[in-house]
C-alpha cells in the first residue's frame, strides 16, 4: 500500500488540534447551555471537576446503549449488500438494517415511557454521559489503531497510511476494522450516534 502523500485537515498539526478542539467544543457548549445566559461568549465558570464528570453508572449506561445497538446490528433483518472491491479483490458484506434498528429502539423507548422510564435522566446527566462516551470513543480508537498495526498492508486505509502515528490515528489506519463479521467502522460511524442523538432530543 503506498504511503499517504497528501495530508488533509492541515496535516499532523491540524489533526492533533482537531482531536483537542472537537471534544472541548462539545463540553464547552454543554456547559454554556446550563448557564443562565446560555451564551457562547460567556465562559461557564467554574469548570466541573473530574470527579463530577466521572460516573460509573453513566459509563455503564453508555456501554449498555452500545451493546443494545450492537445486538440490533447483528439481528437477521434487512438485506445484505456488498461493499466496494478491495485491494485483495474481495468484497465485504454488510447487513442494511439501520431502519429496523430505529423502529425497535423507538418501540423500546415508547414501552419504557409507558412503564415510567424517566428520559429527563439524560438531561440531568448529559455531561457525565458525554464524558463517558468520549472516554469510550477514544479508548476504542486507540485499540483499533494498535489492531491496524497487525493487519496485512492490503487492509490499510489509503488516506491513513502516512507513517505518522498521530495523523494515521485520526484518519483511521485500517480501512475496514472488523471483529469477525462485526464491522466496527460501519457500526460506529453513524448508528449509535444518530439514534442516540434522536433519544437525546426527546429527553430535552
Amino acid at each position: 500500500v503506498p504511503r499517504t502523500k497528501e495530508l488533509e485537515f492541515g496535516g499532523v498539526f491540524g489533526v492533533a488540534l482537531l482531536m483537542v478542539v472537537m471534544p472541548s467544543t462539545v463540553f464547552y457548549l454543554l456547559l454554556v447551555c446550563r448557564t443562565e445566559q446560555a451564551s457562547a461568549l460567556s465562559p461557564p465558570w467554574p469548570l466541573p471537576s473530574f470527579r463530577s464528570l466521572w460516573s460509573p453508572q453513566d459509563f455503564a449506561l453508555v456501554l449498555a446503549w452500545l451493546a443494545f445497538q450492537a445486538l440490533l446490528y447483528r439481528l437477521p433483518m434487512g438485506k445484505i449488500t456488498e461493499g466496494s472491491l478491495l485491494r485483495n479483490h474481495s468484497r465485504l458484506q454488510y447487513r442494511i438494517n439501520g431502519f429496523y434498528a430505529m423502529l425497535v429502539t423507538a418501540l423500546m423507548v415508547g414501552a419504557g415511557l409507558t412503564g415510567g422510564l424517566n428520559l429527563s435522566y439524560i438531561y440531568d446527566h448529559i455531561l457525565q454521559l458525554a464524558f463517558a462516551a468520549t472516554v469510550l470513543a477514544f479508548s476504542l480508537s486507540v485499540l483499533l489503531y494498535f489492531k491496524a498495526l497487525l493487519v496485512p498492508e492490503t487492509a490499510l486505509a489509503p488516506g491513513g497510511n502516512s507513517g505518522n502515528p498521530v495523523y494515521d490515528f485520526f484518519m483511521g489506519h485500517e480501512l475496514n476494522p472488523r471483529l469477525g463479521l462485526f464491522d466496527l467502522k460501519f457500526f460506529c460511524e453513524l448508528r449509535p450516534g444518530l439514534l442516540g442523538w434522536a433519544l437525546i432530543n426527546m429527553a430535552m
